[in-house]
């Protein structure tokens, strides 16, 4: 009901813009549901957008049209949600959702957790952030951050691996994950 009520004030000054913090934490999930369905029913009543910030990948797939998935304070991929989720660019993304529970009627399988730590943010990190995690690290990762990429007019990504200048033969030899 807090939820609810929290909805319909931010809402009562019509604005543009919407922006929902984790607006299902702690919900179950028929409550979470009925938030969801509310909130895009008044987007669309109220020709307003939303901005939804959360950790749960399953509410994404199902409400959201375009993702921004972010590691320590940086965007590292954006697209469309198709995008995102059936092509992944960044192995963060791909990281994030072999970490996910699998669908119901697909064989049981362990999840894939993404292994070491975020880095430390009150250090100033020289190169990619997700570096020290990455399964594909190499060594520019270390030394400097990338741009992004483009695939296609909507699909980003911050990662050398899609610099096809960067020369991967080698790249990542003398460095012990």
């Amino acid at each position: 009901m807090r939820q609810r009520a929290l909805i319909a004030m931010a809402l009562s000054c019509k604005p543009d813009l919407l922006i929902a913090d984790e607006p299902t934490t702690a919900l179950d999930v028929t409550i979470q549901a009925q938030i969801l369905n509310l909130l895009m029913e008044l987007k669309e009543k109220l020709n307003t957008s939303v901005i939804l910030i959360t950790h749960d990948l399953g509410v994404v797939a199902n409400t959201c049209s375009r993702v921004i998935v972010m590691y320590s304070g940086l965007v590292m991929e954006e697209g469309i949600i198709e995008d995102i989720f059936h092509n992944p660019l960044h192995p963060y993304t791909k990281g994030l959702l072999q970490s996910l529970p699998k669908a119901k009627g697909e064989k049981k399988q362990r999840l894939i957790p993404i292994k070491g730590n975020p880095p430390d943010l009150t250090v100033e990190i020289e190169g990619c952030p997700f570096a020290e995690r990455c399964p594909n690290v190499m060594d520019i990762c270390f030394r400097k951050q990338p741009r992004y990429y483009y695939k296609g007019e909507n699909h980003r990504a911050m990662c050398w691996l899609l610099d096809e200048s960067v020369d991967r033969k080698g790249e990542n030899n003398g460095y012990e994950k």
